[in-house]
């Protein structure tokens, strides 16, 4: 056998060794709640201790240096959560019991480490983990623009099992508006775009908080395009996220509101929709093409449902609205 192919084999078996050795590891590190846990409303005496002791494993693992551990620390939480019957009465509480050590992590540990305990606070799916993921999307509150990330993606594919209140949904909403007028990630701020879309149209957001969401996008699209004319040194890229927020919105909203939502909506937008049509393309090459797209999705915005020239059309009926055809995500 020529040491080339002893080399080979040699690798090969050690790499299988080592596959074999990290699935063991992780089924011995990581476990499920029952779904008898899971499906209650409380934690009851007698799951108390087996519910503790679980929390205390994927702490644990989640304060390991070692990546295998860390992601059985997330997976045994998010597989309990989400892959699995549970209660939504379940949520809140179980959540009281973990969220205080997954903020002392996300505050503290690497942003591996933070990003694994937010994938964690993403599928705990009550207001108090909503809460935390909106207020992890502030520069202020964690400087790592990948945890914010993570962070502001959660709240944009947002699910609530849990109805929030009004005062819950306007609070989540008002720590998204005042991070994104501090955001120098364009990634981030269209996360931020996309979760005010996800609020003005969940059925578990009160009415008035939809129309809060409504306003809140609307002033927040405004406010980017505002400071790209500004500093186009320095916020040209946030036209990404302007295009993208415009896209998603038309993709993801527009078959889920009404037409006299839509119509409103439009009818706000105009003098922004106008302003980007005028901003002056840069020179660089990446972001020449970014600006033909925002233009193209403006394009399509107004001939749809501006005339063409800015007149709102669609009568105000509480049809859903549809759109001729919705602009691909960039």
């Amino acid at each position: 056998m020529s040491i080339n192919r002893i080399i080979i084999v040699g690798v090969v078996a050690g790499v299988t060794a080592l596959s074999l050795g990290s699935n063991a590891l992780a089924q011995q590190l990581g476990s499920k709640l029952s779904e008898k846990i899971t499906q209650s409303t409380t934690i009851d005496p007698s799951a108390k201790a087996d519910v503790t002791k679980f929390v205390h494993q994927a702490i644990g693992n989640l304060n390991s240096t070692d990546p295998l551990t860390v992601r059985s620390g997330r997976e045994m939480v998010v597989s309990s959560m989400t892959k699995q019957q549970v209660n939504s009465a379940f949520r809140p509480v179980f959540a009281a019991l973990i969220l205080p050590d997954l903020k002392k992590i996300i505050s503290s540990a690497s942003p591996f480490q933070a990003t694994n305990a937010l994938e964690i606070v993403k599928a705990l799916q009550c207001p108090d983990s909503i809460s935390l993921l909106a207020d992890q999307t502030a520069v202020k509150n964690q400087p790592s623009s990948s945890v914010r990330l993570v962070a502001a993606g959660g709240l944009a594919t947002l699910r609530t099992p849990i109805e929030l209140t009004s005062g819950q949904a306007d609070g989540i909403l008002k720590t998204i508006a005042s991070s994104l007028i501090k955001e120098t990630d364009w990634m981030v701020a269209a996360y931020d775009l996309q979760a005010f879309c996800t609020f003005s149209t969940s059925p578990q957001v009160p009415k008035a908080s939809q129309a809060f969401a409504r306003t809140a996008f609307v002033n927040a699209l405004g406010y980017l395009v505002t400071q790209i004319r500004k500093n186009p040194t320095e916020g040209s890229e946030m036209i990404r996220a302007v295009n993208r927020g415009l896209a998603i919105y038309m993709r993801d909203q527009v078959p889920l509101a009404t037409q006299a939502d839509v119509a409103a909506i439009m009818k706000a937008l105009e003098p922004t929709l106008k302003e980007i049509k005028s901003l002056p393309v840069p020179s660089e090459e990446l972001l020449v093409e970014a600006y033909k797209q925002a233009n193209k999705t403006v394009d399509t915005i107004q001939k749809t449902f501006l005339g063409g020239k800015g007149s709102a059309s669609g009568g105000a009926t509480g049809k859903p609205a549809t759109p001729a055809s919705a602009p691909a995500k960039k």
